[in-house]
C-alpha cells in the first residue's frame, strides 16, 4: 500500500512539475540559471510543450476554411436551406425564429475572453461554457479580422488597466493597511474609482465585463469602436464540438448569425439571465460550414 501511495504521489508531483515548467518564460528560466539552478530538464519540457502547441495551431489553421462561408453571406437565404436548418438545430431555435435566419447578417465574432476550457481541445463531457465576443454589423468592419483583433485587445487592455488600478492617497493607504477594501461602501467606492480611469463611453460596459457571471450585449463606444457599428456579447458554447477541432480557433475568430438587431441588455444573476434569454441574438454556426 505504501508503494502504491508513493507511486501516486510521484506521478502527481511529476505532473505538477511538468505544468509548472510549461508556464515558465525564457526570462524566468534564465533568472533561475543565474541563481545557480540547473534548468536543463525544464527547458526541455518547455520546448516540447511549445512545439506541441505550435503543431496544434498549425493543424487548426489548416483546418479552418472561412471561404466556405462566402455563399452564406448573401441574403435572402432559401427557407429550406440545410445551412439554416443546421444553424437552428445547434442553437435550439424554434421554427418561428428560424425564419429570421433568412435575412440575418453573417458576421465574424472575435473572442475577447472565454472560459479557460475552451482554449484547449476537450471532450464534450465538460458541458456548456461561456465566451465573450466582439462583432460589427457595418460592411466596413464585419469581416475585418485586423480591426476585430485590435478592438478585442483594446477591450482587454482597458479591463486590465481597471483591474490593476489602485487609488492613491493617505485615505486609500490606510484602507489597504487595515484590509478594509472589501467592506461594503468602501468596496463600492473603490470600484467606482477604478472605473473612472476607463473612457467615459465604455465604463458601464467594462463594469459588466468584469463580472464573470454576467450575461450581456453592449454597443461599443467611439473610444473603442473607432466609428464601427460594434457590439460585445456573451455567448454560450453548449459543448466543445460546436467549435472547430473542439477548441476556440487559433485566431479567435468565430462566424455568427445575428438573428435580430441587437439591443443593449445585462443580467448578473441566474434569475436575471433567465429573464433576458429572449434578447440573445448571437447564433453559432456549425463548424462544418467553415472548416475542412
Amino acid at each position: 500500500m505504501a508503494n502504491v501511495l508513493s507511486n501516486m504521489f510521484a506521478k502527481q508531483t511529476e505532473e505538477a512539475t511538468r505544468q509548472w515548467a510549461q508556464t515558465l518564460t525564457l526570462e524566468q528560466i534564465e533568472e533561475y540559471e543565474r541563481q545557480g539552478m540547473d534548468m536543463t530538464p525544464y527547458r526541455l519540457i518547455r520546448e516540447e510543450y511549445l512545439a506541441e502547441k505550435q503543431k496544434f495551431i498549425d493543424e487548426n489553421k489548416a483546418f479552418i476554411d472561412m471561404d466556405k462561408l462566402e455563399k452564406y453571406k448573401r441574403t435572402p437565404r432559401a427557407a429550406d436551406d440545410n445551412f439554416l436548418n443546421d444553424v437552428a438545430e445547434i442553437n435550439g431555435t424554434s421554427d418561428k425564429k428560424k425564419q429570421l435566419y433568412e435575412t440575418a447578417p453573417l458576421v465574424y465574432g472575435r473572442v475577447v475572453q472565454a472560459n479557460y476550457a475552451l482554449f484547449t481541445p476537450n471532450k464534450d463531457e465538460i458541458g456548456a461554457r461561456a465566451m465573450v465576443l466582439v462583432f460589427a454589423l457595418d460592411d466596413a468592419h464585419r469581416y475585418n479580422v485586423e480591426w476585430l483583433a485590435k478592438t478585442a485587445e483594446r477591450i482587454s487592455e482597458i479591463k486590465d488597466n481597471v483591474n490593476s488600478f489602485e487609488p492613491q492617497g493617505i485615505i486609500y493607504t490606510i484602507i489597504r493597511l487595515l484590509t478594509m477594501q472589501d467592506t461594503g461602501f468602501i468596496k463600492s467606492h473603490i470600484e467606482s474609482k477604478k472605473l473612472d480611469i476607463a473612457p467615459a463611453d465604455c465604463r458601464e460596459f467594462i463594469k459588466i465585463l468584469r463580472d464573470d457571471k454576467s450575461s450581456f450585449c453592449f454597443p461599443l463606444g467611439q473610444s473603442i469602436s473607432e466609428g464601427a457599428d460594434a457590439w460585445c456579447s456573451t455567448c454560450t458554447v453548449p459543448k466543445p464540438s460546436y467549435l472547430p477541432m473542439s477548441v476556440i480557433p487559433y485566431n479567435r475568430i468565430i462566424p455568427l448569425l445575428i438573428s435580430e438587431p441587437p439591443k443593449q441588455y445585462k443580467a448578473t444573476s441566474l434569475l436575471g439571465t433567465v429573464a433576458t434569454l429572449g434578447k440573445n441574438v448571437v447564433e453559432m454556426i456549425p463548424p462544418a460550414y467553415y472548416s475542412k
